[in-house]
């Protein structure tokens, strides 16, 4: 009986492994190009920079236990000073509800993306969480159900989600930050803007953090936003 549980733990195991599938993609990236992430389901999202002039997807996916894989593609498209790389699912999610009458789905989707240091760069999801370790240069977000991590940034940062929390560690900046029914928190000195005689507080933050220039500006539908000390 051990020998029979042990075999079917085995089965399990190697069935999980085989849901998973590997996806990658490099496409090269000039001084002046803007890359624009574009990936429609996601989990988790980590932008690593490198001295390289190309940008690099690593994606692992799982759709519906793996019945979705194979529909699974990474692509590009060049518009103007813009590289477009997004995910793309084929026909998988309209032929499932044809032929099932079902339109859930289970998606397990994470991407790694190695990008140039000091690129411009911009990511869109409906329902992925962006982060990364340190960034210098340009990023933008613009997230539907999914949080914003960045530990250490020099640069432009507009980070935008709907329902998700934004967390930047920082040592100088020019802050906007706004959350609409969540709550700012923060251990920075912020020299804080005033208006009729009022500081920004609660659930807006204007000012600046050891008189930095560089702006962030934060916002935030139903989420907390922490603005943390370097």
């Amino acid at each position: 009986m051990k020998k029979v549980i042990i075999c079917a733990l085995l089965l399990l195991g190697g069935s999980q492994l085989l849901a998973q599938r590997a996806v990658e993609l490099t496409e090269s990236v000039s001084s002046s190009q803007e890359v624009f992430l574009h990936f429609k389901f996601a989990d988790n999202i980590k932008l690593i920079q490198w001295d390289r002039n190309e940008a690099k997807v690593e994606a692992s996916v799982q759709i519906d236990d793996g019945e979705g894989n194979e529909y699974f593609s990474l692509k590009t498209k060049e518009m103007g000073s813009e590289l477009k790389v997004y995910s793309d699912f084929g026909e998988y999610f309209e032929q499932k509800r044809k032929k099932d009458n079902w339109c859930n789905h289970e998606t397990e989707i994470d991407y790694v993306v190695y990008i140039p240091r000091n690129a411009e760069i911009e990511v869109k999801s409906i329902s992925g969480s962006v982060e990364s370790d340190r960034y210098n240069g340009s990023l933008r977000t613009d997230l539907v159900s999914g949080d914003v991590t960045i530990k250490n940034y020099s640069g432009d940062l507009r980070l935008k989600t709907v329902s998700g929390d934004l967390d930047v560690t920082m040592n100088k900046a020019k802050i906007d930050a706004r959350t609409v029914t969540g709550t700012i928190y923060s251990d920075l000195d912020i020299d804080m803007k005033t208006k009729n005689g009022k500081s920004y507080g609660g659930n807006k933050v204007l000012g600046t953090v050891n008189g930095g220039s560089e702006l962030i500006v934060l916002n935030t539908v139903s989420g907390n936003i922490y603005m943390r000390k370097g």
